[in-house]
């Protein structure tokens, strides 16, 4: 969903844009090639005379596929990619990895943070087969840059949300919500994450808020970062969390804390909606700033009539 979003907003920015994918984009925003992410050729020849390429395409959690061709798609399709950059002598590639590859999202046995909030220093472990695939393929950009001196940027996005209407009616044109009204796909998506909690999450889809230390970033905010990685002129290689201020829970983050992480130690104090999850490093690297929050949005108003009219 996250395409439609950063298409839209590159070209504000006056880039002239070309989308490798197998479907075409909703909006005319670029200039589609039709393909797939594991047919090198094809990519190859999709990234001669680019100065960039952003990398998406994804299997987009556990369950979805098999094992196997998760990782197949995800790491292979990442590592097609890199090559398809350096043969197109491509000088920046930026990775659209995820908050999973920490481990916390999808995890089989209890993990328990060694700290809060956690940063890009804190140990990954992922158990699963799409936290792993994301941890390999940021390896997998560390050793481009080391060995071809091609600039990489790997995006931890945790946890996006299309909150606004207008942008959300474009995102369910396509995708696993496609043929969704805006209202069927925040009830569907984001509902549950803010009046249930602590119910029911079967695989596939998304995991317990608990288990993504409620982080969530406003999808405008995600384009936000990609913008800024792609404009970057300073960094070879690094990882950064992308991420809200705020969580995506109705309670205060140190009852939540309280609740499920009471003995982990808290390198800062975490006040009111505070996240778990810094962004702090992407501040201070990249000038990635928040803007956007679900609590004053066309979705919160939405569901706040929803609740009032219950």
């Amino acid at each position: 969903m996250i395409g439609s979003y950063l298409l839209r907003e590159l070209k504000q920015h006056g880039h002239t844009l070309s989308c490798y994918s197998r479907t075409k984009p909703f909006e005319d925003h670029a200039e589609w090639l039709e393909g797939d992410i594991g047919h090198v050729d094809q990519l190859k020849a999709a990234s001669q005379g680019h100065d960039a390429v952003i990398h998406l395409a994804a299997v987009p959690g556990p369950g979805r596929k098999p094992p196997e061709e998760l990782i197949h798609v995800n790491v292979t399709g990442t590592i097609n990619a890199l090559e398809a950059a350096i043969s197109a002598d491509v000088r920046k590639f930026v990775f659209a990895s995820s908050g999973a590859a920490t481990g916390f999202s999808f995890q089989y046995q209890p993990i328990v943070p060694d700290y809060l909030p956690v940063d890009e220093i804190h140990p990954c472990a992922p158990q699963d087969e799409y936290g792993l695939s994301k941890l390999l393929a940021e390896q997998a950009c560390k050793r481009y840059s080391i060995a071809y001196g091609m600039s990489t940027i790997c995006l931890r996005i945790n946890h996006n949300w299309c909150v606004d209407r207008e942008g959300a009616a474009v995102a369910v044109q396509s995708g696993w919500a496609k043929g969704l009204t805006v209202e069927e796909f925040w009830q569907k998506r984001y509902s549950k994450v803010i009046n249930d909690p602590d119910g029911d999450w079967p695989s596939p889809g998304p995991p317990a808020p608990h288990r993504l230390l409620w982080a969530v970033t406003d999808i405008r905010d995600a384009v936000q970062a990609f913008v800024l990685a792609l404009e970057n002129t300073d960094i070879m290689h690094d990882v950064f969390h992308i991420n809200a201020d705020d969580t995506c829970s109705k309670t205060q983050t140190p009852l939540l804390l309280d609740q499920y992480f009471p003995e982990v130690p808290r390198k800062q104090k975490l006040v009111d909606f505070a996240s778990p999850v810094s962004h702090a490093k992407a501040t201070r690297l990249l000038g990635y700033q928040p803007r956007f929050t679900w609590r004053d949005s066309d979705f919160s108003q939405w569901l706040d009539g929803t609740i009032s009219a219950a």
